[in-house]
């Protein structure tokens, strides 16, 4: 094909597999295949390329039964090609594009045939599905079986537990984008948030894979959790044995029962499994390091300050000369302090908290094996600022600890200006339809947010602890 034409081809053939193209674009498209040889195989191309990435198979795929079917008939096409010649005038332009479309629908079936391979077994909250041929949903519900594709929990309070045909199940909420594929070997891939499984024994030649943006996982059956994120992945084993290979080096870990290991995209960065039954009940927020991308921008108090120094210039309540006086105590101690996060708006739909919130979001201990446990006498501690009176929503995310499952839970309160809140853990309520427990004492904490659905908070957090409450 010419260049003018395969970009025209490409674009017309795109449209037609993720499933918008006009009914004159799929005439025009039939006519092509059936006239053009080149044209045909750039389109079987298109197409493996494009199940490939709905069905997340990350492996160079073998040629399959379906595959060897497509180049047969192609190769058949192609023989027949002068005998259509010379009868083409018995047939009328209609009725070769209807026969077209009948053998370029059943190239879709053959190529594009997906199996429903999880059944939903529990959800809440905003979730988007993306399947086959583009194919996306956000009417979902339990019960609901599912071919390969891609799960996007959109809100903080969105939950959904997938369960295979074998009886693993996984589960996956707040933030997080996961895709599965089935195809005698389960493979998943966790862009980023979290994920918890139960995996039943898998065959020892095909065990289930799990890819992160750092890691692969492999899994002869076992129950483990997984948190991921661009620059690190970190995996806790509850029961069994993984082997986590790091994406970066190639360097493989075997991370057993009661372990866990921080593959990150630092090959300087030590990959090693450790032992993560030494649970602590404290924690202090790194701000900086710990914040979730897109949830929270940070900002250094030296920029904070000079900043809030350019606005009073601009405005006319400082000079230059009186810099120095006015800022000097607050200069020294920006020095000496990490910054704020200041919460970014997000849209979401089909929540309580309206369909814009500000959030920031922080995942505790990440770089660190020890698990965080809340106990009877847990505590979180909030220092931020508002710049109106109003409500936030101050709530974390946990860990069962006999099942691979997750649970959020919310406490609610009235601020404003700067503030300061020790909220102890059994005061957090459960989400509404939430699996986890009535209680979070007990569980192991993974993540912390702070939200408002008022866009004109400017919500900004400053300190967050897990402390002993006060007696």
């Amino acid at each position: 094909m010419k260049r003018n034409n395969s970009e025209k081809w490409d674009t017309l053939i795109q449209r037609h597999l993720d499933g918008i193209a006009s009914d004159e674009e799929v005439k025009e498209l039939s006519e092509e295949l059936e006239s053009s040889s080149e044209t045909r195989k750039f389109y079987l191309k298109l197409q493996q390329i494009h199940t490939i990435l709905l069905s997340g198979e990350f492996d160079k795929p073998s040629t399959n039964d379906s595959e060897i079917r497509i180049l047969e008939l192609i190769s058949n096409l192609e023989r027949s090609n002068h005998i259509l010649g010379k009868r083409r005038f018995l047939f009328t332009l209609g009725s070769i594009a209807a026969t077209i479309l009948v053998l370029l629908g059943s190239w879709s079936l053959w190529l594009g045939r997906a199996e429903m391979i999880v059944e939903i077994t529990s959800i809440q909250g905003d979730i988007q599905w993306t399947g086959d041929g583009g194919n996306v949903m956000e009417k979902l519900e339990e019960g609901q079986a599912l071919t390969g594709g891609t799960i996007e929990t959109k809100s903080i309070n969105s939950a959904i537990e997938l369960r295979f045909r074998d009886g693993t199940t996984v589960s996956t909420s707040g933030g997080s984008v996961l895709t599965i594929a089935d195809d005698g070997q389960k493979k998943l891939y966790l862009r980023s948030g979290i994920l918890s499984a139960d995996v039943k024994e898998q065959p020892f030649k095909r065990p289930m894979v799990v890819v992160t943006p750092t890691a692969r996982l492999e899994i002869l059956g076992t129950r483990f959790d997984v948190m991921a994120n661009p620059e690190r992945s970190k995996v806790s084993v509850r029961h069994g044995l993984v082997r986590a290979v790091r994406s970066s080096d190639g360097k493989s870990v075997d991370v057993a029962e009661g372990h866990s290991a921080i593959a990150s995209s630092d090959v300087q960065h030590e990959f090693l499994s450790r032992r993560s039954d030494q649970a602590v009940h404290g924690w202090k927020a790194n701000l900086e390091q710990e914040r979730k991308q897109g949830e929270g921008e940070f900002v250094s108090a030296m920029v904070a300050l000079r900043m809030e120094i350019r606005d009073a210039l601009g405005a006319g309540k400082v000079t230059r000369e009186q810099i120095r006086d006015v800022y000097a105590a607050r200069l020294a101690e920006a020095a000496n302090t990490d910054g704020v996060l200041k919460a970014q708006p997000k849209q979401i739909r089909r929540s309580k908290f309206g369909n814009v919130i500000q959030i920031a979001t922080l995942y505790l201990n990440r770089n660190k094996p020890n698990p965080i446990v809340l106990n009877e006498k847990s505590a979180f501690r909030v220092q931020g600022k508002v710049a109106v009176a109003t409500e936030i929503h101050v709530g974390f995310g946990a860990f069962g600890t006999t099942r691979a499952s997750a649970g959020r839970f919310l406490a609610s309160r009235n601020v404003a200006g700067e503030f300061e809140l020790e909220i102890p853990v059994d005061q957090f309520q459960p989400f509404r339809g939430s699996n986890a427990e009535d209680s979070a004492i007990g569980m192991e904490v993974f993540t912390w947010f702070c939200l408002t659905s008022d866009v004109n908070a400017e919500l900004e957090i400053s300190a967050v602890e897990l402390k002993p409450a006060s007696n």
